[in-house]
């Protein structure tokens, strides 16, 4: 479904959304009208970027009353799908979900299941090897670059703390060259999940040891963003299986103990 617009004196409205035919109808429920929207969406008839009709054009197609489409629209705008912008006369932006709300969902589950933190990073250190793998066979010029700027910024770090977040963005730009999308998805919601756990150990740190943690960091992710650079396929993979494993930048080692339990909600 593209949908364009068309200007008239007095009205900007979207066609070619639905065809010839209106389009489904829902007396009730905004939820049903929410997963359509949703749908369309999935299914790229509407792609980030591109607006809805405008709100009441939305209650014509659908045969609702504005209460029940604003909800509607409230629950797209909610899961980050659209945004809604008050007084245009353009109907909402669609726009790619955030991570942050997927992983909120995500978080929300595996607290409620009193999930450990070491049980994310398990998961990180059974995925992330397979992720190199296919990095080492994929990657793209550009994805280079990502990585070796990702590295010169993470060098200038001050603190152990300013550097956990570009050392969390080498990890993904790993991910990403992999071009495995579903594995770039599942990286970025651990890496999410991850984020205010890894922080808390941080700010722990001495100085002069959060220095030399940097130093070994900086000194693992140059030796294997040159091999993923060569293609070493089997290189990479052994060489992450032995230094990625053990997330030392959160203090963590191969003792069997679950460790702290996973607070998205405190």
């Amino acid at each position: 479904m593209a949908v364009r617009t068309t200007r008239t004196a007095r009205t900007t409205r979207a066609v070619n959304m639905f065809g010839p035919e209106r389009g489904p109808r829902f007396s009730k429920f905004s939820e049903l009208v929410a997963d359509d929207l949703r749908g369309r969406m999935a299914r790229g008839e509407v792609r980030p970027g591109e607006h809805l009709p405008p709100e009441s054009e939305l209650m014509d197609v659908y045969g609702v009353a504005r209460p029940t489409m604003r909800e509607a629209l409230r629950i797209l705008e909610s899961e980050s799908l659209i945004v809604l912008r008050r007084g245009s006369h353009l109907g909402p932006l669609v726009q790619e979900p955030d991570t942050r709300v997927l992983a909120r969902q995500a978080g929300l589950r595996l607290q409620m299941q009193g999930t450990s933190v070491r049980d994310l990073l398990e998961a990180r250190a059974v995925m992330e090897p397979g992720a190199v793998a296919l990095a080492a066979a994929h990657r793209s010029g550009s994805d280079l670059r990502g990585m070796r700027d990702c590295l010169l910024a993470a060098a200038r770090s001050r603190s152990i703390l300013d550097f956990s977040r570009p050392s969390a963005e080498f990890r993904i730009l790993v991910v990403r060259s992999s071009h495995n999308r579903t594995l770039i998805l599942m990286a970025e919601l651990v890496s999410a999940l991850l984020r205010k756990e890894h922080e808390a150990v941080l700010r722990k740190i001495p100085e002069a040891a959060g220095q030399q943690l940097i130093r070994q960091s900086l000194a693992r992710y140059e030796r294997l963003t040159d091999l993923i650079e060569n293609q070493d396929v089997r290189g990479a993979v052994a060489f992450w299986q032995d230094n990625g494993a053990a997330d030392i930048e959160l203090g963590t080692d191969n003792t069997p103990q679950p460790g702290p339990m996973l607070t998205v909600y405190s």
